[in-house]
């Protein structure tokens, strides 16, 4: 993980459970984040969910229930309150405080399972349980706009400043054929702060297992390009939670693309945007229904997710006519130009700058053919 970790914005909660006479509350928190993570760890090894966003399978299992009923507890304890955390520290600071927290209430573990295994589903977890938090919302692009963006390309003088997110916290689900084997990226959270977007890739593993890796894009300096500014993060050697055989900067360069071209399209254009309110509208009252079956469909409804479906793309005529002609003076054979983003001179005297999407373009289409 990259990201900035400000020791002074972790507090130590034990400390305020030292006292004899606070025993009993600190057995109640054990025991409330015992039950969090039993379930945690039902729903993320369970293969019948390994479809589902990691915040969705909790929720199914009743991991979030129990996360937020722990919370409510530990508040009455700590602060800054662990609400007030998850609403604003960044990864890495969260990730280290569920990890340090679950060490100290369960230094030698429960139910079989090592302090370390529980550390990892806390530390897992806590980034869902913060996206629950700050209410964020699924992005997924259809298929047709998946297409258009694994063949378009950032222009290199598109600056950082240009990334803006629709909402402060969200969730990209990449087309599904990206995620097909172990080691895929299966949804990349996105968390705006004040001064950076962290992004945290999702990466399947085997058996429904998974794990996560993140990393933090400063937003100090908006005109610094995306192209320059991802090279000097990946250039310090980000630390990873890669395995050693998969090149780090080569991950997080297919990760980054797939996600800010995402989000410059729904900058750059009118997006074609449907918000599915699948888990929001479903009914849930199932009259002439036995007990049994109102069960399975309820429990089939919580498998459910509102989304936002982003897309189709298409290429318009307006999109065409914008896309400058090649050089008038050399003849050049037909082709396809690549879609791109970059941005467009405009206003008076063409001082100011736009980002624009060029969709895919024939030039010279009265040459296709010849050689």
């Amino acid at each position: 993980m990259t990201d900035a970790l400000d020791s002074n914005t972790n507090p130590d909660w034990a400390s305020g459970l030292s006292d004899p006479r606070h025993k009993l509350l600190r057995n109640e928190i054990r025991q409330r984040l015992e039950e969090a993570l039993l379930r945690s760890g039902d729903a993320l090894s369970d293969p019948d969910l390994s479809g589902l966003p990691g915040s969705i399978r909790l929720r199914v299992k009743g991991a979030l229930a129990a996360w937020h009923a722990m919370r409510k507890t530990v508040d009455g304890v700590l602060s800054p309150t662990l609400t007030e955390m998850l609403k604003s520290f960044g990864i890495l600071n969260l990730s280290r405080y569920f990890d340090r927290f679950t060490r100290d209430l369960l230094p030698y573990g429960f139910d079989g399972r090592p302090a370390e295994q529980l550390s990892s589903v806390a530390q897992y977890t806590s980034i869902w349980l913060a996206f629950d938090i700050r209410g964020g919302m699924f992005y997924e692009p259809t298929p047709p706009l998946h297409r258009l963006l694994d063949a378009a390309y950032i222009a290199d003088d598109v600056p950082i400043g240009m990334l803006k997110l629709p909402v402060d916290t969200l969730c990209i689900i990449p087309e599904p054929s990206l995620w097909k084997r172990a080691g895929d990226v299966e949804a990349i959270t996105v968390l705006r702060n004040a001064q950076s977007i962290s992004f945290v890739a999702w990466i399947k593993g085997h058996g429904g297992n998974g794990g996560m890796d993140a990393i933090t894009l400063p937003l100090i300096n908006p005109d610094e390009t995306i192209h320059t500014l991802i090279d000097r993060l990946l250039q310090t050697g980000p630390q990873s939670a890669q395995p050693d055989d998969v090149d780090v900067g080569q991950f997080w360069r297919r990760t980054l693309d797939y996600a800010i071209k995402m989000l410059l399209y729904l900058n750059a254009r009118d997006a074609s945007v449907v918000h599915d309110r699948a888990y929001s509208t479903a009914p849930r009252l199932f009259t002439g229904l036995g007990k049994r079956k109102r069960t399975q469909r309820l429990a089939e409804i919580e498998q459910l997710y509102d989304r936002h479906l982003v897309g189709p793309a298409i290429l318009d005529s307006g999109i065409a006519e914008s896309v400058p002609a090649e050089g008038a003076h050399h003849e050049v054979r037909g082709h396809w130009r690549r879609p791109h983003f970059r941005m467009q001179p405009h206003g008076p005297q063409a001082s100011l700058r736009k980002l624009i999407f060029v969709g895919p373009t024939i030039v010279r289409a009265d040459r296709l053919g010849l050689h």
